[in-house]
């Protein structure tokens, strides 16, 4: 989706999926978490935080995605550190960095959030469809969804659903803030304000840019990604002792051979990627109402976040998806099933250990290639070192996790086998 500036310039519309929450305190402090499982920037959490001094903070994961926000929205200050969401059933948790950590629960949904969700989704995200809601919202909820921010940027807020944050802590910088309270008065980072009752809403963002969106560094092409940021230039050739067609041949024929293996590279990850999400759901339903799944869902929730980054990166890279790999990382997740458990009918606790060990092994084959992306962005910088840090660092929670539910049920499954084989005492 794009739209158009004078003179013919064509202007790119970035969408962000996801959530945003409004948070009041007794102290005077309000908080404001943006969560977005899909944006152009791939999954990141971000928080704004305004003192009751009227000091204006944002902490966001990476330089890139703080500069973009900062460009976006007014602030007195900007720390990048690492922004962690957590979210269980009603209930989120929200560490970033050793600044800010914040538990809020949300309760059932009311009649505004039935309203919301009956709204057909590829309505909702549509900026003008937010000339309809935006004078409801004003009257109804005190906020706005449609405006100008900064930058010269346009925004429009698409509102999917809402339900009411009903118990809230936060400490800050070793302060606690104090019982939930009203978001008052109204927060000043961009041209509107959360609703003035703590509020979790599911939102679609559209943000209308006015020039090309946080390029990491200047570029000589205009063409954009379809993301509408920045295609960086191609590398440069070596030059080595005056030009050299041989050499020039030789240099672009590796280059190619490189693009081609990294092509290759990315799309075996997406594969194992597809296979990961499929089982990490498939056990979280398998699992579901028990500890081990309580604790399994939110880590499969981030393998697909983590799926949709992979595919973002693809994107950045212009590294096309071989939709073969992906059925087959599909079909070998499905044919994985079928293996024997000693069980005809009921599941058996043998399955529930090998699907725990078999998404042990997909996580550590993630992590592994987070971190070879990362090595390159040494000489790839459409790459974004804090994202790929911040994939890491949640791949090595996903592992703890896995790994701590793989010991449990290895005890569970075999020393109970151990018994039930065992032969009777002489």
């Amino acid at each position: 989706m794009s739209a158009h500036r004078p003179g013919g310039a064509r202007a790119a519309r970035l969408r962000f999926d996801g959530w945003i929450a409004g948070v009041g305190t007794a102290s005077g402090t309000r908080l404001v978490l943006g969560h977005w499982p899909r944006s152009p920037f791939g999954p990141f959490s971000d928080v704004m935080v305004e003192t009751p001094d009227g000091h204006r903070a944002l902490l966001a994961p990476t330089r890139r995605i703080a500069d973009f926000i900062a460009g976006t929205y007014a602030f007195d200050e900007v720390r990048v550190v690492p922004v962690l969401v957590r979210v269980t059933g009603d209930h989120w948790s929200v560490d970033a960095g050793p600044q800010l950590g914040l538990r809020l629960s949300v309760g059932r949904r009311g009649l505004p959030g039935l309203l919301l969700r009956a709204v057909p989704g590829a309505l909702a995200g549509l900026p003008s469809w937010t000339a309809v809601t935006d004078p409801l919202a004003r009257v109804l909820l005190g906020t706005r969804t449609r405006g100008t921010a900064g930058g010269g940027r346009r925004e429009w807020y698409g509102a999917r659903d809402l339900r009411l944050i009903t118990q809230a802590t936060a400490v800050l910088e070793g302060r606690d803030l104090g019982r939930l309270s009203p978001v008052e008065p109204a927060v000043r980072f961009g041209f509107g304000s959360t609703p003035r009752t703590p509020s979790l809403v599911r939102v679609t963002t559209t943000v209308g840019a006015a020039a090309p969106v946080a390029p990491r560094r200047r570029t000589r092409h205009s063409a954009v990604t379809r993301h509408g940021l920045p295609r960086p230039s191609p590398p440069r050739r070596p030059v080595m002792n005056g030009p050299s067609s041989d050499r020039t041949l030789a240099s672009e024929s590796a280059g190619g051979t490189a693009a081609k293996l990294l092509g290759i590279y990315l799309n075996d990850h997406l594969a194992g990627a597809t296979a990961g999400t499929e089982r990490a759901a498939h056990l979280a339903r398998a699992t579901r109402g028990s500890a081990l799944g309580r604790a399994v869902a939110p880590v499969a929730a981030e393998i697909r976040e983590d799926r949709a980054a992979l595919l973002g990166i693809m994107r950045d890279l212009d590294v096309p998806v071989r939709r073969y790999k992906v059925w087959a990382g599909w079909a070998a997740e499905r044919a994985g099933r079928l293996k024997s458990n000693g069980r005809l009918v009921r599941r058996s606790p043998l399955s529930t250990l090998l699907e725990l060990e078999a998404l042990r092994m997909a996580v550590e084959g993630k992590a592994a290639g987070w971190q070879t992306l990362r090595r390159l962005t040494a000489t790839d910088d459409r790459l974004d070192p804090g994202l790929l840090d911040n994939l890491l660092e949640r791949a090595r929670r996903q592992q703890d996790t896995v790994e701590e539910w793989r010991v449990r049920q290895a005890d569970r499954a075999l020393r109970t086998a151990d018994r039930s084989t065992a032969s009777p005492a002489p």
